[in-house]
């Protein structure tokens, strides 16, 4: 009886999806794109600690780190239905990096007691999934170098923020304008999100592709759920 009862007002709660990230631009960006792969996802809501920082730690740090996580996810429950969490991390490293960072950071987080935890990792950074949409970075500022890099495997970029950047500056010279900055990147996952391109990406990016697909992962282990 207690188990019913306890279960009945867990789904009274509001259902939650937390996102932990490096920093608030990273978080907001894969809110964005969590909504764009997921339209029916609960609300999303940012936490700006603790940081996942589980990347070339030892193992006792990994699991202070996770439990870190772990008590802010208990905490938010006092009012809110927490059924899921994700991670963000860049690997700083090309692809397949982020096969095992993801792994990782799914572990520690599982084995901490957190719900259907959820890696963000990519690779080099995020940056190189903008890669992917030239479109949508083309709507953020039309007076960039329109990207083209269509099939390529944009997940092996080396340092691909500054490749980025380079990639979008106007060649000509009467066309100069800002340069891309982390603070473009919430605009550009909105615009993925608005303009609905998050299915139709022209390059590859495994490390995305990977956090497509466990977010569709978690969506059908929710409906499950309520069926």
């Amino acid at each position: 009886m207690a188990a019913k009862q306890k279960q009945h007002k867990e789904r009274s709660k509001r259902r939650v999806v937390l996102v932990f990230g490096e920093d608030d631009n990273d978080r907001e960006a894969v809110k964005h794109l969590v909504q764009a792969i997921w339209p029916e996802v609960p609300s999303i809501e940012p936490r700006r600690a603790p940081l996942i920082l589980q990347k070339g730690r030892d193992a006792a740090e990994q699991r202070k780190n996770a439990a870190a996580v772990a008590n802010v996810v208990r905490g938010s429950s006092v009012t809110v239905d927490v059924v899921a969490v994700l991670a963000h991390q860049d690997c700083d490293a090309v692809e397949p990096a982020h096969v095992a960072l993801s792994e990782q950071i799914e572990m520690e987080l599982g084995d901490a007691g957190v719900p259907l935890p959820c890696a963000a990792t990519p690779a080099w950074e995020i940056e190189s999934w903008w890669y992917l949409w030239p479109e949508a970075v083309a709507q953020v500022n039309p007076r960039w170098c329109k990207l083209a890099r269509e099939g390529e495997e944009v997940g092996r970029i080396v340092n691909v923020k500054e490749r980025l950047i380079k990639d979008l500056r106007p060649k000509a010279k009467d066309k100069r304008t800002a340069d891309y900055v982390e603070s473009d990147a919430p605009r550009i996952a909105s615009t993925i999100r608005e303009r609905n391109h998050v299915n139709d990406v022209r390059a590859k990016s495994a490390s995305f592709m990977r956090f497509r697909k466990r977010v569709l992962e978690i969506r059908d282990a929710l409906a499950s759920e309520v069926a």
